[in-house]
């Protein structure tokens, strides 16, 4: 890396830490005539980006940022996404943005900790457990379509049973235990008192 290449990937996270879209903007169709723009860069910390606009509640960069490409799962040295940053700073607004976005919140980071460990509020604990659950059923949800094509090609290989292509349903998993044994029912007492 050359003494320019550094310093024009520092007024990439210059942007993101200060929240200059247009900076970015311009920088970005500067990088993209050279065919050299990077969104997921690192610094020496394996922060991206992303991390810093994360950490400082810029919305729009952010969002700018995950348009470009930004990978919204890259971990650190720490093991944190943006998304341990944005529910770290409580930032509610991008931890939103980045759950859209595909950021996954079962990813730990070095001290084994997931997102929705580092809540700090029940608004972000809330959209963390819908998150969690909705990236569960999605991967269950794949993963159930592949063994359905399995026993289709088993079923119709000969095996003399004609299914009539009826899928059966399978048995729903069991309910998984919350490490917040109280959550749930903070969230009905919560429920009560806007009545």
């Amino acid at each position: 890396m050359t003494e320019e290449d550094y310093f024009e990937d520092e007024i990439i996270f210059a942007a993101a830490k200060k929240n200059h879209i247009s900076m970015l903007q311009e920088f970005h169709e500067q990088r993209v005539k050279k065919n050299a723009f990077n969104a997921s860069l690192t610094d020496a910390l394996g922060n991206t980006p992303l991390h810093y606009s994360a950490t400082f509640g810029h919305y729009d960069i952010s969002k700018y940022l995950l348009e470009l490409g930004a990978n919204p799962n890259i971990q650190n040295k720490a093991g944190e996404t943006a998304l341990h940053k944005a529910v770290w700073y409580n930032q509610i607004e991008i931890a939103t943005l980045l759950i859209e976005k595909g950021a996954d919140p079962n990813i730990t980071n070095n001290a084994k900790q997931k997102v929705i460990g580092l809540t700090k509020s029940t608004d972000m604990h809330a959209l963390l457990n819908q998150a969690v659950l909705a990236h569960a059923f999605s991967k269950s949800d794949y993963a159930d379509e592949d063994e359905d094509d399995n026993d289709e090609e088993a079923a119709g290989s000969g095996s003399g049973s004609d299914q009539g292509g009826v899928k059966k349903p399978k048995p729903a998993a069991p309910p998984r235990k919350s490490n917040n044994s109280n959550f749930h029912s903070d969230m009905i007492a919560n429920d009560s008192d806007d009545e």
